[in-house]
């Protein structure tokens, strides 16, 4: 019986301690940019989010998904040479859809988690766009695949 409550009660004090975590973010880590800017930041703090950039000159790019999910679609947008995409997620997940004549080149690190580049590298030539994604998941998945649509 006393086992029983030592999770019980640990599980609601890892609960609390949860919650409070995505209030803090929230208040703490401020989003910024509009679909059109070089320029983006995304903060999903228990909560689901849909982005799609159509910048002419993507540059930078960073998405937050504590607790929550980010759908990042950047078909219509167009890279700035060196352009970066910093993901990071904690026990939620990131979905980022590209042209397919990008090329990704990702540097991860997971605990617990996934990071997966489903993009073709033989589909892009010598002078497709590159895209710099650094990715960190904790208890969380990160995927990068391309469009079917062009």
């Amino acid at each position: 019986m006393r086992i029983i409550k030592r999770i019980i009660v640990g599980w609601v004090a890892l609960t609390c301690v949860a919650m409070m975590a995505v209030v803090a973010t929230r208040k703490l880590v401020r989003a910024h940019g509009t679909e059109d800017d070089d320029e983006f930041s995304i903060v999903a703090a228990g909560a689901e989010k849909d982005f799609q950039s159509r910048s002419i000159r993507l540059r930078e790019g960073r998405i937050l998904a504590l607790m929550g999910g980010v759908e990042l679609d950047l078909i219509d947008a167009e890279l700035e040479q060196g352009a970066t995409l910093d993901l990071t997620a904690v026990m939620g997940g990131i979905d980022v859809i590209v042209p397919m004549n990008w090329r990704v080149e990702i540097l991860s690190k997971s605990i617990l988690g996934g990071v997966n580049n489903l993009t073709d590298p033989d589909l892009g030539t010598d002078d497709a766009p590159i895209l710099l994604v650094r990715a960190k998941s904790v208890m969380a998945g990160i995927e990068i695949h391309a469009s079917e649509e062009a």
